[in-house]
């Protein structure tokens, strides 16, 4: 038809393997009203929450372990899926569209590590229906070597890094290292998109069509800048914390992570190893090396009490609810590693995260129905448009979300 598609991306290509020191970290100092006895007994929630992010090309999914949660009502009745069908939208076709191109398959038993089959069997002895995890990963390639957040050196795992590969053998042109700041509108219709290049120039480029996919945390921004309306509001984390103690040999650290998973509605518990758990446990005088050190993931969908401003200032406020739920999941982690064998005394817990942000330009908000903005021809494409936290990877729901996206435009054309 005659289209320019143009992909302009605030990154650069990195090299697989490298992944994490491209990765960006802010401190959010929550507003909560802990008690005494919550700031006693689980000191690590009076902490400030680490947020992280990649901002190269493909974003965080280069340093994800390759999780592939369908974020459907099976899990929690709260899911991505039910907010969009309370919504009047469905995605369903273009959820089983990406899962097939992603290839998404259930973690095999057979790969289990020593651990994760440890974590299984006390976790089922204790009464919690365990099941393989729904992994974008080709595992006759995987080595099992569990360094997935670095990027995977096998080409086992998928990552966003495959689409644009992918578009611009199609014939779009990617322009690298290229900050966009506004979306350019006239009479509530697009004109175009300014940003920087590489160079330090200011740069417009004129278009009839808009699709913003930065990220959570820089497409409201961009939005802001725009002058676009309710933009920012109700951002959640999708926040989670590691559970771990000292149990010997464990070798956890070099097993493929979160290969299972434990649903509790609203959160879930999976095997994970963090960096942060050894000298939590060497603070307290336990003597432990890497290959001692047991975690588990304790991942929850946070309240949606927050907001981002334009220049990427965050409030954020941990509700009673979300303290609760904290609570709940760390008791049964703790009741699983101590059916491990882990020794009391060792057990930490690691200071709160957030990998998956979204919320900031929601459907009935921000966009409607199609993914449009206030703007005609001005549509979002990723976490942003989710309206509240699933508590759960959603990699899979936002390429089905991208999908959608592109057949809209395309149909719009």
């Amino acid at each position: 038809m005659g289209c320019k598609v143009l992909i302009l991306e605030k990154g650069s290509i990195q090299n697989s393997g490298s992944y994490v020191e491209c990765m960006k970290t802010k401190e959010i100092y929550l507003n909560n009203n802990l008690s005494d006895s919550d700031k006693m007994n689980y000191e690590f929630l009076t902490l400030p929450l680490t947020l992280t992010n990649i901002e190269e090309i493909g974003g965080t999914t280069t340093s994800s372990i390759g999780n592939a949660c369908f974020s459907c009502s099976g899990c929690y009745s709260n899911s991505i899926m039910q907010q969009f069908e309370d919504k009047n939208l469905n995605i369903f076709e273009e959820l089983l569209e990406a899962s097939g191109e992603l290839n998404v398959r259930y973690f095999p038993k057979k790969l289990w590590g020593h651990s994760t089959q440890l974590i299984a069997q006390a976790g089922e002895e204790l009464g919690y229906i365990v099941e393989p995890m729904p992994k974008f990963i080709n595992f006759e390639k995987c080595q099992s070597c569990g360094k997935c957040v670095n990027g995977c050196l096998f080409d086992a795992k998928w990552d966003a890094t495959y689409f644009v590969r992918e578009a611009v053998e199609y014939g779009a042109e990617l322009v690298t290292e290229f900050n966009v700041f506004e979306v350019l509108h006239e009479n509530n219709e697009v004109m175009g998109v300014v940003g920087i290049n590489k160079n330090n120039e200011k740069v417009v480029y004129k278009a009839k069509r808009v699709v913003v996919a930065a990220g959570a945390l820089n497409t409201p921004i961009i939005l802001k800048n725009s002058k676009f309306k309710n933009v920012g509001s109700q951002i959640f984390f999708d926040i989670f914390t590691t559970i771990g103690g000292y149990l010997e040999n464990a070798q956890l650290n070099n097993e493929l992570l979160m290969g299972i998973k434990a649903e509790f509605g609203p959160y879930f518990l999976s095997p994970h190893y963090s960096m942060q758990l050894l000298p939590l446990m060497q603070e307290k005088g336990i003597v432990v090396e890497e290959k001692d050190v047991i975690g588990i993931m304790l991942k929850f969908a946070d309240s949606c009490i927050g907001t981002i401003d334009s220049e990427g200032n965050i409030e954020k406020t941990l509700t009673k609810l979300d303290v609760d739920l904290i609570k709940e999941g760390y008791e049964k982690a703790v009741n699983i590693l101590l059916k491990l064998g882990v020794k009391p005394e060792s057990i930490v817990a690691t200071s709160l995260k957030g990998a998956h942000p979204g919320g900031t330009a929601a459907i009935g908000v921000v966009v409607d129905n199609n993914f449009e903005t206030e703007v005609k021809g001005v549509y979002v494409s990723d976490a942003s448009v989710i309206p509240e936290a699933p508590g759960r990877p959603p990699i899979l729901t936002i390429v089905a979300i991208a999908k959608k996206v592109a057949k809209i435009v395309y149909k719009n054309i």
